[in-house]
């Protein structure tokens, strides 16, 4: 809290100390008045640190059609297994 009151220009200090204070409101409990903005912030924090430009454009990265079709059929197996881990046993009904 010391340097944001040292360094009231300082804002990755400022965004720190407000993503700490809401996010303690959260898991106390609480609701904030503007989630979006903790979000915000958030993004920021984690690009800096990163050293990622959030406002970069992307760029496109092409797959090979082999990996597609790998990533394709990994999610099928995986929506099979979620579906079969939500379904009750008899013996519990």
């Amino acid at each position: 809290m010391n340097k944001v009151k040292e360094s009231k220009d300082n804002a990755a200090a400022l965004d720190t100390a407000q993503v700490l204070f809401q996010t303690a409101l959260i898991e106390s409990g609480y609701e904030i008045a503007d989630p979006s903005a903790l979000v915000s912030r958030v993004y920021k924090l984690m690009s800096k640190e990163l050293g990622v430009d959030p406002d970069a454009p992307l760029k496109e990265v092409e797959v090979p059609e082999e990996e597609e079709e790998e990533e394709a059929e990994e999610e099928e197996e995986s929506e099979d297994s979620e579906e079969e881990e939500e379904k009750p046993d008899k013996e519990e009904l």
